[in-house]
């Protein structure tokens, strides 16, 4: 009998993640099914995923369960299933007919970044048009004086008395601000009433805004509500004593980045304005002269005292004027007339519906209107969020220029244009559209993320055709820049010579200001908008899409854009930052690997470049202490709870599970649940030993490196760096890998280990192998200077050490990975990947159709003739301990879960199965898979070292971590 399966996802926020674990934990003895707890950013989410006899049976449970946690987290809980806290804060304050501004335009930005284009955004919140983007008000948003002078040391005060004096200039209910974390004073966020100030002091966060939106949020979301404030959040009296901020252990250092995509402006005013009531009933009507005496001072200062209209007076001379502007209408309306029928009455229709049916016959029908008005209508462009706008031929004329009577005031071209008069759609071409700040609102604004992710996308319709683009890159283009960081955009338009087209993929992807998930190929054809700036540096905002390939799916990943770590900006950008131009050879390498390996990471590259068969034998290896030991395994990081195994996905539901179709018990499968374990600092080794109260079981001691004196040559090695085979430096080559693998702001003690596992993984290989690298700043060529001679070594032999980005419940043993074993490739606990690994969890859709072509092409299985119900396709799932498929069923295939993930379902764009760590549901014709991870999963955790780094390990007992029973030793 089919088993029915209901999920409950239960969103949380305030809560402490240990009284979460015990809720959990109690809840799992009480039989609660399928349970699993994840968090980000101090966000909480408890799943339940039920299976039972009946749909019925099933949605009982969920119920029962959800008025259970309901009742043990009570205001904490926000929401079920996708909703977002900010939307959630939204809804309370609309429900209450409550109002808030925020204090300065920095935490405007923040957070309007994430409630844009919500429909209870203009009721609640005012954009900055009553405090910080008013004309007058703007320059009253300042502290008074007499409170920074009674309060002078205090940091909280200053943020205080600006948010109050946003609010008295607005008449909001609540001014909010967030303050980042300087030195060592943290991060706090406050949100100020009339006489109260509530304020919560931020925990160090790997992404600060974002926790910091989310405590305003929910700060916010409480107050409307009534409901009782979250933990950690203190309160005072505006004008009294505010509390005293902790000092950080660790001082931030000063932030010196290169500039960074401005934040996209606010929507229309009128819009706002019109929603900023604060009553919730009926407005009731007004004159029309005093609509228009409102409008006026909304336009200018509301204390403008605006003129009463003259009383009415007898005039002679009024027949004979009003004869005059009988003669003005009478022209203005000939004029009206010739220009009409030059364009459409507008240039653009409504966004609503995008990418449907209906919206592509209504763009069609629009653009063969226009057409009949004007023969110079060449396309129509259209934006899934930002609408669209008609895109004229090379050569068309402004409005009114053909108006032999006046023509109308001059407002600067705003007609979209096509550079040159190329069709679209051809391949290896890149047609231009120009496109005047007028055209489309807020596409010079494409370099904002949120407003990116909503406008990843954007089609062209044309006589009789539709073309369909996905955003490839979005780069800040210069058109007067001459030298090495220079890019002739309009040079490269005619594609079909191969070195202009690696040049224009090189150029565009080695400049976009994010990473975006589409992929690029020989024969593509592309149109790239050139959006006309706000400020008068002539810069350009350029956003280059790819057109969507025949049978390709049209989803757009917008979850899925990030922010690029090394984008080439123009020079003028480094000159006013005061940063050093990035090598434009590495930069180009580097991509040109991208391209040429169809973006494989490393880890793609170590898991096809497979395992040696036996360690290596390098000369000059030698301990770096002859009383040189093995390092022991490293124990996991206490916790406050008693020990318990780490839950690891199996096919028998448990918390951090989610069932599958058919699924056996994995070998490791046990039948209590156990409530999800979140890793807890881990403290650093202390040489005491006689304190009277439990301590954290410490770090093993490995042989520890000498300490460096001076900085000697570290030699070369050859390796085959961005594509390009060569002999470098080792100390630049290592620098370079672990400025690519883990970013530019990773602990000290996160490169340092990434470069010794890099530098014995190369020596393992022997010969050239493959490495991917950017350029590193001065800091990780220090920490590279440190460990470039030490490598990890077994028995004497080099060790080979690969690495990956995030394991899943755990890192995977070797023989899973690639058949063989090795003694310190064995799964080890790997608990900071959840809290800092970017999308540790991830979901793909396959329809069903897809999986049934490639089953067959791949494998040979006819899925169809297996069985009618999709739902029986997938089965006999077993994991390992972290959570790895090790074996499954499809159809009459056995195979393992890496064999799915490279090879059955590899090669959808943007839709790659990022680990072999996942689970399968199936509804509604289309297959979900969920992973957890991202990569191999053998070996050292990128994200898992970055975590242990910021606990207090160093490199080596990080290295004794993943690899244990090695040594450290020197080369060289």
């Amino acid at each position: 009998m089919a088993q029915a399966n209901r999920m409950l996802a239960l969103r949380l926020f305030g809560v402490p993640q240990a009284k979460a674990q015990a809720v959990l934990k109690a809840a799992a003895a009480q039989g609660c099914p399928g349970l699993r707890l994840l968090s980000r950013e101090e966000e909480l989410v408890v799943c339940v995923n039920v299976r039972a006899e009946s749909e019925a049976e099933a949605s009982r449970t969920c119920k029962q369960w959800n008025e259970y946690f309901r009742e043990q987290f009570g205001p904490a809980v926000f929401g079920e299933g996708d909703t977002e806290l900010s939307k959630a804060a939204l809804t309370g304050l609309a429900k209450k007919h409550k109002l808030f501004v925020a204090a300065d335009e920095a935490t405007g930005h923040l957070l309007e970044a994430r409630i844009r284009g919500e429909q209870e955004a203009a009721a609640v919140y005012d954009f900055g048009d009553h405090s910080y983007r008013h004309p007058t008000k703007a320059d009253r948003l300042a502290p008074p004086r007499a409170l920074l002078d009674k309060y002078p040391d205090c940091p909280v005060q200053p943020a205080a008395g600006r948010a109050h004096q946003a609010l008295a200039l607005s008449g909001a209910d609540w001014a909010v601000s967030y303050q980042p974390a300087q030195g060592v004073q943290p991060g706090f966020v406050l949100v100020c009433g009339a006489k109260v100030v509530y304020l919560h002091v931020l925990a160090p966060s790997a992404q600060p805004g974002m926790l910091a939106a989310n405590w305003i949020f929910d700060m916010l979301r409480r107050l409307a509500l009534g409901l009782e404030a979250a933990e950690g959040v203190q309160s005072f009296a505006y004008g009294k004593p505010a509390p005293v901020l902790p000092v950080l252990q660790t001082p931030v250092p000063p932030k010196t980045e290169a500039p960074r995509p401005r934040s996209a402006a606010a929507p229309q005013p009128g819009a706002e304005n019109a929603a900023w009531q604060k009553s919730g009933g009926t407005v009731p009507p007004v004159s029309r002269a005093a609509n228009l005496r409102s409008a006026g001072r909304q336009l200018f200062d509301e204390s403008a005292q605006l003129p009463e209209p003259p009383a009415s007076k007898k005039n002679p001379m009024a027949r004979l004027l009003g004869c005059l502007v009988a003669v003005l209408v009478i022209a203005a309306i000939a004029f009206g007339v010739v220009w009409l029928a030059e364009r459409p009455a507008t240039q653009q229709m409504s966004s609503a519906g995008y990418g449907t049916a209906d919206y592509d016959t209504a763009a069609r029908d629009y653009l063969t209107r226009a057409q009949q008005s004007n023969s110079q209508v060449a396309a129509y462009l259209a934006l899934p969020k930002l609408g669209g706008t008609l895109v004229y031929q090379p050569d068309a004329a402004q409005p009114g220029q053909a108006v032999g009577l006046a023509v109308q005031a001059a407002q600067g071209d705003e007609l979209a244009r096509f550079v040159s008069s190329g069709q679209p759609g051809q391949a290896r071409t890149n047609q231009i559209v120009e496109c005047p700040v007028d055209s489309i609102r807020q596409l010079s604004e494409l370099d904002e993320e949120e407003l990116l992710r909503d406008n990843c996308g954007f089609t062209l319709y044309t006589d009789g055709s539709t073309y369909r683009y996905k955003v490839a890159a979005v780069f800040y283009w210069d058109p007067a820049e001459t030298g090495e960081t220079a890019f002739d955009l309009y040079g490269l338009q005619d594609l079909s010579d191969q070195q202009n087209f690696l040049n224009f993929v090189l150029g565009v992807k080695a400049r976009s200001l994010y990473e975006m998930p589409v992929d690029l190929e020989d024969g593509d054809s592309f149109v790239t908008l050139v959006a006309d700036t706000s400020d008068s540096s002539g810069r350009k905002l350029a956003v280059t899409g790819r057109l969507q390939r025949q049978d390709e799916a049209g989803f757009l990943l917008g979850k899925q854009i990030t922010q690029a770590d090394q984008p080439l900006l123009p020079l003028a950008m480094y000159e006013q930052s005061g940063e050093e131009v990035p090598s434009v050879e590495t930069l180009n390498q580097y991509w040109m690997n991208w391209y040429a390996t169809g973006g494989a990471t490393s880890s793609d590259v170590q898991q096809e470049s497979g395992m040696p068969q036996e360690d290596q034998v390098v000369e000059g290896v030698h301990p770096l202490d002859p009383n040189a030991t093995p390092i022991p395994t490293l124990t996991p990081p206490p916790t406050d709870a008693p020990a318990t195994p780490s839950p690891k996905p199996s096919a028998t539901p448990k918390p951090g599970t989610t069932p599958k179709p058919g699924a056996t018990e994995a070998p490791d499968a046990t039948g209590t649940p156990q409530a999800t374990q979140t890793p807890q600092a881990t403290q650093a080794p202390s040489d005491s030993g006689d304190s009277g109260t439990a301590q954290p079981t410490p770090a093993p001691q490995p042989t520890q490196a000498p300490q460096p004196t001076a900085t000697p040559s570290a030699g070369t090695i050859t390796v085959t760096m961005n594509g390009v085979r060569q002999e470098m430096d080792l100390v630049e080559c290592l620098a370079m890998i672990a400025r690519n693998e883990l970013g530019a702001g990773a602990p000290i003690e996160a490169y340092k280990a990434q470069m010794v596992a890099a530098h014995s993984w190369i020596l393992s290989q022997g010969g050239a192998p493959s490495v991917s690298g950017r350029e590193p700043n001065e800091t990780i060529r220090q920490a590279a200077r440190e460990v470039a001679n030490q490598i990890v070594t077994y028995n004497g032999r080099v060790a080979f050490t690969p690495y990956f980005a995030s394991a899943a419940f755990g890192t995977c043993p070797s023989e899973d990975v690639w058949g063989s074993s090795r003694p310190y490739l064995v799964a080890v606990e790997s608990p900071y990947d959840q809290q800092y690994a970017s999308n540790w969890q991830n979901t793909r859709v396959f329809t069903e159709q897809e999986v049934a072509d490639r089953a067959m092409e791949k494998l040979g299985v006819d899925l169809y003739a297996y069985s009618e119900d999709p739902n029986e396709w997938f089965g006999d799932i077993v994991k390992n301990s972290s959570g790895y498929v090790t074996s499954l069923r499809l159809g009459t295939a056995t195979i393992t879960g890496q064999k799915l993930q490279v090879s059955v379902l590899a090669g959808f764009p943007g839709r790659d199965i990022r680990s072999a760590a996942f689970d399968i549901t199936y509804a509604d014709g289309n297959f979900s898979i969920t992973c957890y991870g991202y990569g191999h999963g053998c070996g050292l955790s990128q994200y898992g070292a970055w975590g242990y780094a910021a606990n207090g390990w160093t490199y080596d007992q990080i290295l004794a971590h993943y690899f244990p029973g090695t040594t450290l030793s020197a080369v060289g």
